[in-house]
């Protein structure tokens, strides 16, 4: 993990909006997990597109484009990229 850059989840955010972002955090079992992941709802299926009107409180939401399913990582939880 020492090339990886830490990220705040603001940083996140931003970035899974301008396209797909491949990003890391510690699972809270330990494990390392990589996901490949965006908010840009060109990239999205029409049929996951997000319908609204719920919040997630403390997690970062994101479309896992290779589980082709919503997913999050909490706030608590520290983040990285390469």
């Amino acid at each position: 993990m020492a090339s990886l850059t830490q990220i705040t989840h603001e940083d996140l955010r931003i970035k899974l909006h301008q396209g797909s972002t491949k990003f890391y955090f510690r699972k809270v079992e330990g494990e390392l997990r990589i996901a490949l992941g965006t908010l840009e709802i060109s990239r999205i299926p029409e049929g996951k597109h997000p319908k609204g009107g719920k919040t997630y409180g403390n997690a970062t939401r994101y479309f896992d484009l290779e589980k082709g399913e919503w997913r999050s990582v909490s706030e608590t939880q520290e983040i990285w990229v390469d």
